[in-house]
């Protein structure tokens, strides 16, 4: 194969070197190899007539990547290549591409066009061996008819040939003719910057080491451009001193970075493009509109013209807008350059851009700019306008960081509750108790922020969210203080009064102001706030036992965080909506949010919140009785330190079914005494004794205890409570021999329940299923439920059904009695125990007591 240079035009720091024939540049480094770019060269290699365009800007390792792969190509095939650098002087370029290539072409007499050439190259190459034509710097081809000729070769490319082009932007070629018919790659920018690991190999070629978190500024300030990294390793290696200094001369940037950035990217821009960088340098990020409003009408011809010519500009879409980020070290550039040569506009362009921020109701990114204006004339108004939005945001932490530094703000009455508000938000009891009690200590002088009705309506809003976080919100009343007429702070007012209220069990009032909130939230875009309001009154479904509504609510709650992007904030709503789905016998969305329901950290709702994780989860525990245990000493302290906290009566008597479950009497007999003694006597307790009684055979001692609560008013208990009370009757009555009565009972228990389709307490009473299947089929308007109810018991799937009698003799099994024994205790003959045992030896497939116990604890039998 032989093959001469043509008009190769060789420039930079690298020299020519001959391979199978083709002149190419030879690096000056060792390249740093980009397999993602070699991977999409080798596919392109192997695709009949197939073009592969990199694009990228100045120093983004185009050219590397390609030689990289020529290299790598002429050690494994034998290929005819044609290099060619195109230059501003460059012309001809069909020409020159044949004779690289060696290609004779007899004159004819007549006036070649580039068309014309183009033609005689693709019928030269159609019977010429495999060939890959590589052009450089193909951004600078700009005459149209050697453009027109170009693009003529590469849509009749033969299937033997592949074409490689580089440049700065795409050449102005219909690329989408090669797009549609799949014989063109492109390998952008991003595609060509170096990772982390690539970036530490580059660095280390200069002998610089960087530990983890000095090599993740390199990568965040350079991007992985490869010419700012090389700059970056050069700078560090002869800095190697004092490291961080240098870091941070590097980010400023440094001299060596901002005359490689004027030399590629910045001379040749017009003036009025400079000056639309210099503007919107200003913002961290820009869209077109707020690129108007700093720069004129002509943002969007100057920032397509950019994109175009793919300057360094990171684009993400937000929202239905696209927002464009400059090159950290671009900006830096621009923002010094803009400092030093026109100082005096700054002030008024940062001035515009939080004004943009505020009327598109982003006070966070505005408060930068607030802040920037020497001596943030602007603070109070924003203060005042954007404070509880901050708040409710989640971004109230930024707003008192930059409150610290003015001293007149930092003492004012306002502020104090503003900072007890950031910690209720953020769910710290400590910080809050503290700061709301500074704020009522040593009261000064009437803020100079607000109006003195705007305070008292925080400082009552400030007080009910402490109390909710400390489970203390049913010693006094919450109403909803007086309309303020500034919307954020009426809807925290009516958000933390509202679920104040549904914690002091006050459900309609509290649901009343939880809708209030939503309102405003969703009028003013106040996402978090719709999402906690939305779970609030899933709450006060699910307390006054309207599963599901309940679940209905939750769900969209989980939407409306989906919706604005918070999806960590849906956890209690997630919870709520797998609680009603537990009620109900359904299975639910995994994983649930991890429960740290011991760490006293956190907010009471947020530690009975992780309790009830553990229930609903009870069946995947590797260990019940571990699991069941668990849960049990972290219901004693929860009554300990939240005596008050609404909802620890429902969570007892759940955990109690478990621990029965699970055959921990002892702990059972405990967790009973101790929510009695926290609690009193409440219906929840009362269920609880009875349901003991029932477990242990005492029908006797049970049913008086139910009755007295069917005596009560009923009505006001919500539908799962009735369901248990009913069962409890229904179970008590069987074993009392009265069948009339718990027939009677176990319809009422399945009106009540079918209404909100509650299975689990059919699952959890204990002898409600065995009376269940005793009765057989004979439910009329309930039989459909009735099949539901059996399709969910609680053992595990495939786990053999026994009856009552042999759950009660397998009971005993781990206590080491013998048959006679267990006899004797259960007041039967010593013949029934043992017909009993050969009946659950059979069901379970074993032979021994041992293999029994084993079998029946991994089934969640014991």
């Amino acid at each position: 194969m032989t093959m001469s240079s043509g008009s190769l035009d060789i420039h930079g720091d690298s020299r020519s070197v001959a391979v199978s024939g083709a002149i190419i540049p030879e690096l000056s480094f060792a390249p740093v190899r980009c397999g993602a770019a070699a991977t999409r060269f080798d596919r392109a290699l192997s695709t009949a007539g197939h073009t592969v365009l990199l694009s990228g800007p100045a120093g983004s390792g185009k050219t590397v990547a390609l030689v990289d792969w020529i290299a790598r190509l002429h050690r494994k095939h034998a290929r005819t290549v044609a290099w060619l650098t195109v230059t501003d002087h460059s012309s001809d370029v069909l020409s020159a591409l044949t004779g690289a290539l060696g290609i004779a072409l007899v004159p004819d007499g007549t006036l070649r066009t580039p068309a014309d050439r183009a033609t005689d190259l693709v019928a030269a190459l159609a019977v010429a061996e495999p060939t890959v034509l590589v052009i450089d710097d193909a951004h600078l081809l700009t005459d149209p008819l050697e453009l027109a000729g170009l693009e003529h070769l590469l849509t009749h490319l033969p299937a033997q040939v592949t074409a490689l082009l580089a440049g700065r932007f795409d050449p102005p070629l219909r690329w989408h003719v090669l797009d549609l018919t799949g014989r063109l790659t492109r390998i952008g920018g991003a595609e060509l910057a170096l990772s982390p690991d690539r970036v530490a190999q580059l660095l280390a070629q200069h002998g610089c080491r960087l530990d983890d978190t000095e090599l993740a500024v390199v990568h965040t300030l350079t991007r992985g451009w490869a010419a700012l990294v090389r700059i970056a390793a050069i700078y560090l290696s002869a800095n190697a001193e004092d490291r961080d200094t240098a870091l941070t001369a590097l980010a400023r940037p440094s001299h060596a970075v901002a005359d490689f950035l004027v030399a590629e990217l910045i001379d040749s821009l017009p003036a009025p493009t400079l000056e639309f960088l210099l503007d919107t340098a200003v913002p961290t990020q820009f869209c077109l509109p707020l690129a108007e409003e700093l720069a004129g009408p002509e943002a969007a011809r100057i920032i397509d013209e950019l994109l175009r010519a793919n300057f360094p500009l990171h684009t993400v879409a937000h929202d239905g807008e696209l927002w464009h980020t400059y090159h950290p070290l671009l900006r830096a550039y621009l923002l010094a350059e803009g400092t030093h040569t026109r100082p005096e506009r700054l002030p008024a362009l940062h001035r515009r851009v939080a004004d943009w921020y505020a009327a598109a109701a982003l006070p966070a990114p505005a408060l930068d700019h607030v802040l920037a204006e020497p001596g943030a004339p602007g603070l109070v108004a924003f203060l005042r306008e954007w404070g509880l939005r901050m708040v409710l945001d989640g971004t109230g932490h930024l707003l008192l960081a930059a409150v610290e530094h003015q001293p007149e703000l930092v003492e004012d009455s306002y502020v104090r509750l503003l900072r007890a508000a950031v910690a209720v938000e953020a769910g710290d009891i400590a910080a809050a108790e503290v700061y709301l009690e500074a704020a009522h200590v040593g009261v000064g002088p009437p803020s100079q922020v607000v109006p003195a009705s705007w305070t008292d309506a925080l400082d009552h809003a400030v007080s009910a969210g402490v109390a909710v976080l400390v489970g203390d919100s049913s010693s006094t009343r919450w109403p909803l203080p007086a309309v303020t007429g500034q919307p954020d702070l009426d809807c925290y007012a009516a958000l933390h009064c509202g679920s104040a209220e549904l914690g002091g069990r006050e459900i309609d009032s509290g649901a009343a102001a939880l809708r209030h909130a939503l309102v405003h939230a969703e009028e003013t875009g106040l996402g978090r706030a719709a999402v906690r309001a939305r779970t609030g009154l899933a709450l006060a479904a699910a307390i006054a036992g309207r599963v599901g509504e309940s679940r209905e609510l939750a769900a969209q709650a989980i939407d409306c965080a989906a919706r604005y992007e918070l999806a960590a904030d849906a956890g209690l709503a997630r919870v709520v909506a797998a609680y009603g789905a537990y009620q109900q016998g359904l299975d639910f969305e995994r994983p649930l949010p991890a429960g740290a329901a011991t760490d006293p950290c956190l907010p009471a709702p947020l530690r009975q919140a992780g309790i009830v994780t553990g229930l609903l989860l009870f069946e995947d525990a590797p260990d019940r009785a571990a699991a069941a245990t668990a849960l049990c000493t972290k219901m004693h302290r929860l009554l300990d330190e939240y005596p008050t906290l609404l909802g620890n009566g429902r969570t007892v008597l759940d955990t109690l079914w478990l621990l029965l479950r699970v055959q921990a009497r002892s702990d059972a007999r405990q967790l009973v005494d101790h929510a009695t003694r926290v609690l009193g006597t409440t219906p929840e307790m009362t269920l609880a004794e009875a349901g003991l009684a029932v477990y242990h055979h005492r029908p006797a001692a049970a049913l008086p205890l139910v009755e007295r609560l069917l005596g009560a008013a009923t009505g006001s208990m919500p539908a799962g409570s009735r369901v248990v009370t009913w069962l409890l009757v229904a179970v008590a009555a069987d074993r009392l021999d009265r069948p009339r009565k718990a027939d009677e009972a176990f319809e009422q228990a399945l009106a009540h329940a079918c209404a909100e389709q509650l299975v689990r307490p059919f699952l959890d009473v204990p002898g409600a299923m065995e009376i269940l299947d005793r009765l057989g089929g004979r439910f009329g308007r309930f039989d459909a439920f009735v099949e539901r109810v059996r399709a969910h018991r609680r053992v595990a799937d495939g786990a053999p059904q026994l009856t009552e009698t042999e759950l009660v003799v397998l009971r005993q099994l781990p206590s080491g009695m013998t048959a006679i024994s267990i006899a004797s205790d259960l007041g039967v003959s010593v013949n029934t125990v043992k017909t009993h045992l050969r009946g659950i030896y059979q069901k379970l497939g074993v032979n021994a007591r041992a293999e029994a116990i084993a079998q029946a604890r991994g089934l969640g039998l014991l």
